[in-house]
């Protein structure tokens, strides 16, 4: 689902670029670097070449029997029992409605006349968020809570991303939607009136979608709270390191004696 998803928010952030048009404006608040693009583009691609070239198989229903509830965290016990197909629905239209959220900002003039950067940076923050989130799901294969029980059909428990629970995808793309819109509102607008309620915003609808894929049944609370990191993190970082004043941030790699690629990063 990752990787259709990345393929549509690629598809969406180019036609917005296509389609909008505005004049080219010299006091925009990103610099743009090809060294960086291609670090980030780089990082990105990375991880989402590697989550698909590891090896992954979801569980079968032999496996599924298998799992004991014993062997959940207490802080994570209570999201065994969770099923609502409700919050499913929900949870869907939230991921889908935040990835065209920062897209918004460009009923904005000054923020319109700027759509290349603007989308430069929209783009590089999605593909990073894409990146961590499925390779880390793939890395890790944490079974879904709903495995634990017998609320879902044996058919649904059959889903091959069954075994991609940690973290919450739906979180982490809600998360760094929303913080990168409140953030590059506030690098183009930095005495709005309007940004605290953006900021509130972007506060409130990750951590709702949050909450709806818990009751779901679909991640337990660690999922969440980490998806909910990455994404809010990778959103307020990435226009940070694209701002002109900026001068403080290196992100680097460093090949080991051992063959291994070592990501620096510096402030």
């Amino acid at each position: 689902m990752i990787i259709k998803l990345a393929q549509r928010v690629f598809l969406l952030v180019a036609i917005l670029s296509v389609l909008v048009k505005g004049e080219g404006k010299n006091n925009t608040p990103y610099n743009i670097s090809r060294d960086l693009d291609m670090k980030i583009a780089g990082i990105s691609g990375g991880l989402l070449l590697g989550s698909m070239l590891m090896d992954y198989t979801p569980m079968d229903l032999s496996e599924i029997a298998g799992l004991k509830p014993s062997d959940v965290p207490d802080y994570d016990s209570r999201a065994i029992d969770n099923w609502n197909v409700g919050s499913i629905k929900m949870s869907d239209l939230l991921l889908f409605s935040s990835i065209a959220v920062p897209g918004l900002l460009m009923f904005d003039q000054e923020i319109r006349s700027d759509y290349r950067n603007f989308s430069l940076v929209w783009a590089q923050s999605l593909f990073l968020t894409l990146g961590f989130t499925n390779f880390t799901k793939v890395l890790v294969g944490r079974p879904r809570p709903y495995l634990y029980a017998d609320n879902a059909s044996n058919n649904y428990k059959l889903k091959k991303d069954n075994r991609k629970s940690f973290f919450s995808g739906h979180t982490s793309i809600s998360a760094v939607s929303w913080f990168l819109m409140a953030s590059m509102y506030e690098d183009y607008r930095p005495r709005s009136n309007i940004s605290p309620y953006l900021w509130a915003s972007a506060f409130l609808v990750p951590a709702y979608t949050a909450y709806c894929r818990y009751d779901a049944g679909k991640h337990f609370f660690s999922d969440v709270v980490a998806g909910y990191l990455v994404g809010s993190a990778i959103g307020v970082l990435v226009p940070k390191w694209y701002t002109k004043n900026n001068n403080k941030v290196n992100l680097s790699f460093i090949l080991q004696p051992t063959g291994k690629i070592k990501t620096r990063l510096a402030y």
